[in-house]
């Protein structure tokens, strides 16, 4: 039985060399394998390969997508840079879990839902890949993501579990971060109660003036250093090693609120946003449903107006026009025949109206496709 699943990995600080490749083809001899990315697709059969073990490497950022309904994003960081005890408070489940070996920390998370509707691969691990670096520099709401996938999944945590530290700007999510919360189909209303205990995110313009100043300041030893990381080809260390600096001597961490909430109050808090919701989704439909007909039906009264003083023409041009003996045209005719039947009736002149409608409809009597029009729109004999 066919089934369509779609890996991709990506190499984003050092590129792979030949030897990896050829390891890479070893696993693979349809893939496509470029310096810096691994993507595949299988209708029959499976990868042979352990994506786990390549992330630990090969790789730095994992996507994965089975029609089934399983979802799979890795994120694969030095551990020098992002240390186990700032993450483990968000990594709990077997949703949502982190590994640590051979100096690299991997962040997998998992969204299963056999349920779901079959879609298409979405937006490509591209889209996503960027999350690292705003995890490296220091931002942890791809972390709060991860706990609340793991809120969503049955029985992985307790309704009485308090949240992890809430991470700034919850509300205002960056491109890569939506593209990670709409492929692990993470729940908009969870996410728009947990982002209302987030705090604003800091300023930029304010924030670079302040770093400027901070780098200027940095010892000369810590510059070297830097820049041994950028000729190392370790760019993205030197990043967030930099950031992390700036943000433990500038403003004590990145900015976070204490969690207080519980799982059971974030459940109860987006059940009753979603209903809330819906109402008002409902009420807005119902008041353009309400603006259409009002507009309908004051063009319909317009275009009444406009043929009251030209009857005979329009009868003459139903007539023209039920003579092309074209479907099209027999639409619009049987359209102008409910037209005047409606100004008849508002002026109560329905007589007026079915007499010519009945000559009419004797003289086309042949034409079976017209009558059964005029017996749709309820032009009765």
């Amino acid at each position: 039985m066919s089934a369509y699943q779609h890996y991709e990995f990506l190499a984003l600080d050092q590129p792979l060399d030949e030897s990896q490749r050829a390891e890479l083809r070893d696993l693979s001899t349809r893939a496509s394998i470029t310096a810096t990315s691994f993507t595949n697709e299988y209708h029959w059969g499976d990868f042979r390969g352990d994506p786990a073990r390549l992330m630990r490497t090969h790789f730095d950022a994992f996507a994965y997508f089975a029609e089934w309904g399983t979802r799979w994003i890795m994120i694969s960081v030095p551990s020098a840079v992002l240390r186990p005890a700032d993450i483990k408070p968000y990594l709990l489940t077997e949703d949502a879990y982190f590994t640590t070996a051979k100096g690299r920390t991997v962040i997998s998370l998992l969204s299963q839902d056999e349920e779901a509707d079959f879609v298409e691969y979405p937006a490509g691990l591209a889209g996503i890949a960027p999350v690292r670096a705003e995890l490296l520099g220091g931002d942890r709401r791809l972390l709060y993501l991860a706990w609340l996938l793991s809120v969503q999944a049955d029985d992985e945590l307790d309704d009485g579990e308090l949240e992890p530290p809430v991470p700034a700007g919850l509300g205002s999510l960056s491109a890569p971060l939506c593209a990670v919360a709409e492929f692990l189909r993470i729940d908009s209303d969870l996410l728009s109660v947990a982002a209302q205990g987030s705090p604003p995110l800091p300023t930029g313009d304010g924030r670079r003036g302040e770093m400027t100043g901070w780098i200027e300041n940095l010892p000369a030893k810590e510059k070297n250093r830097l820049l041994e990381l950028v000729v190392e080809g370790e760019t993205a260390r030197a990043r967030a090693r930099m950031l992390q600096s700036f943000q433990a001597e500038t403003r004590g961490g990145p900015a976070v609120a204490e969690g207080t909430r519980t799982v059971r109050q974030l459940w109860s808090a987006a059940g009753e946003l979603r209903v809330r919701r819906a109402r008002e989704e409902a009420a807005l439909a119902a008041e353009q449903e309400k603006r259409r007909r009002e507009e309908a039906a004051a063009a319909r009264e317009a275009r009444l107006e406009g043929l009251a003083g030209r009857r005979e023409a329009v009868w003459q041009e139903v007539e023209d026009r039920i003579n092309t003996k074209l479907p099209g045209e027999y639409d619009r005719a049987v359209s102008l025949l409910a037209d005047l039947y409606a100004l008849a009736e508002r002026e109560e002149e329905q007589d007026a109206f079915t007499r010519p409608l009945r000559e009419m409809r004797e003289r086309h009597r042949r034409k079976s496709g017209l009558q059964r029009r005029m017996d749709e729109a309820g032009l009765e004999r």
